[in-house]
């Protein structure tokens, strides 16, 4: 698709922050107002929603919003503090690594509002063709919102392509309200499947029908929990994610029968992944968010000459069941020096905590290879995996109703990949809902979208799962507060707040 060529100006036509953005701009005849004209221009356009959500997920940034998990620790030294602010519970508006979503995800907004506006003017194209196009909007409209709010909380909630510094912040309930919207009409405008560069090795690369139902079963699952606390959404969640299961043939969903695959370079492209943010480094020459970061120093050891963003709360990785998916989660051999034979456990190493191991496979990792300047890679970031199709699907029929059998086949599924026996039959509705958590921390542990982080603000349990702390990690500068939920979300960045004094 030479998107190399097209993403620049895409660019400048839709992420400006400018309050003339929809002004014609004399210095050039290329506006909104003329050109959503034909299907090429329709294409450009959804393609420059793709090169800002890859943006947001390439870099560790943004994720450091998601260290109050459990999961996930870091030293408080150096650039590390950033995301030590979020782990220890006192990030302020200056924060400077959440700035990467927040900017990320509202330039997304943007565009995706442009698209939306005037997708219908795009006369030269058929009917399938604006409709697609507009399908894709919709989809990264509301995915970005879902972040944003379940980040932010309270956000202010843009349709419209103006620039207003008097916006003030929607509430959380009128947000998932759009989302919910947005992805019904994107499960009406995707198509099931796409043809030619956007159909890789069978898997589709842009969302697709089954994309916008997986999602949408997601937002259901999470307006059942904090802070809307919409029980009656269990049971949308667990039909919308039945419809995923029941018609995983269509979008050619399934689980990768090895959980250390969906790591390796050769699973770039692979059924599990519902949708994902695919990278190619090798166009990476025009702009950064055409490569992923995340691999392979960003959560490599120091000892390794990795950068240590982030590493395994202690008792987290205790308690996590061995197997092959531990062992594909994080790394087992330590290699002091990148000397091949100086290894050893984590224990032995300078943090004595054990590292991620996804995003980190092959070469990268070789010690007798592994460069401190190979910081750069083609990994796909899955945005939503099938497993978790299927444990929103346990959690939400058991909440909805009591655990039946179709819920337990669902975990089951992924516990088995996982190496684990069938879970225990007979638990009741909580028992259920806690292992099917418990299980979903474990599948998706570590730097992860479906992170542990919104899990556990949902289920409202952040003070109850930091109680579990080992002694050695930083100590906690606040506490938080399950039932008053104080520390749940993250502070707006100040930039905005100067702009706007509602912020």
């Amino acid at each position: 698709m030479k998107l190399h060529k097209i993403a620049p100006l895409l660019l400048l036509l839709f992420t400006s922050c400018s309050k003339d953005f929809l002004k014609e701009d004399p210095r050039s005849n290329l506006t909104p107002d003329n050109f959503y004209k034909t299907a090429d221009d329709l294409n450009m356009a959804t393609i420059g929603l793709y090169t800002q959500m890859n943006g947001a997920f390439n870099q560790s940034a943004g994720f450091s919003t998601l260290w109050g998990g459990d999961d996930i620790t870091v030293a408080r030294a150096g650039n590390k503090i950033s995301y030590s602010d979020f782990d220890t519970y006192q990030a302020n508006s200056s924060n400077d690594r959440m700035t990467n979503w927040w900017n990320y995800f509202y330039s997304t907004i943007k565009s995706s509002n442009s698209l939306i506006n005037n997708y219908q003017n795009a006369t030269g194209a058929t009917e399938t063709a604006r409709n697609n196009a507009a399908g894709q909007a919709y989809f990264f409209r509301a995915l970005s919102y879902f972040f944003l709010t379940r980040t932010w909380g309270p956000v202010p909630l843009i349709t419209d392509n103006k620039v207003d510094y008097t916006r003030a912040k929607a509430e959380p309930a009128a947000i998932y309200a759009l989302i919910v919207e947005d992805l019904q009409k994107a499960e009406s405008m995707l198509p099931d499947g796409w043809d030619g560069t956007k159909r890789q090795n069978g898997v589709d690369i842009p969302p697709t029908r089954g994309s916008a139902k997986a999602l949408l079963a997601n937002v259901y699952l999470t307006m059942a929990g904090w802070p809307l606390k919409q029980t009656d959404k269990y049971a949308l969640a667990a039909a919308k994610a039945k419809e995923v299961i029941d018609g995983r043939s269509t979008w050619g969903y399934d689980l990768v029968s090895n959980f250390a695959d969906l790591w390796k370079k050769t699973g770039k492209f692979n059924h599990e992944t519902v949708f994902g943010c695919y990278y190619n480094v090798s166009v990476s020459g025009w702009a950064w968010e055409n490569y992923n970061m995340l691999t392979p120093n960003a959560y490599a050891p120091d000892d390794e000459g990795g950068w240590g963003d982030g590493y395994a709360e202690i008792n987290f990785y205790k308690k996590f069941p061995a197997g092959p998916r531990k062992d594909a989660t994080y790394q087992m051999v330590y290699y002091l020096n990148n000397d091949p034979n100086n290894a050893v456990d984590w224990t032995k190493v300078q943090r004595k905590h054990p590292y991620f191991f996804k995003f980190r496979d092959d070469d990268a990792f070789n010690p007798t290879n592994h460069v401190n300047s190979n910081w750069i890679g083609s990994h796909t970031v899955p945005v939503i995996r099938y497993a978790e199709v299927l444990l929103t699907y346990a959690e939400a029929q058991a909440m909805s109703a009591t655990p039946d059998a179709t819920a337990y086949a669902a975990i089951n599924l992924v516990r088995n990949r996982a190496g684990l026996g069938d879970l225990v039959a007979g638990l009741s509705q909580s028992a259920f809902r806690d292992s099917v958590v418990a299980e979903r921390g474990w599948e998706f542990a570590g730097v992860e979208p479906a992170a542990r982080w919104y899990d556990l603000i949902r289920t409202e349990t952040v003070k109850k799962a930091n109680s579990d702390r080992d002694p050695s990690e930083e100590a906690l500068k606040n506490i938080p507060d399950d039932a008053t939920h104080t520390f749940y979300w993250a502070p707006i960045p100040i930039g905005d707040q100067q702009l706007n004094s509602n912020l």
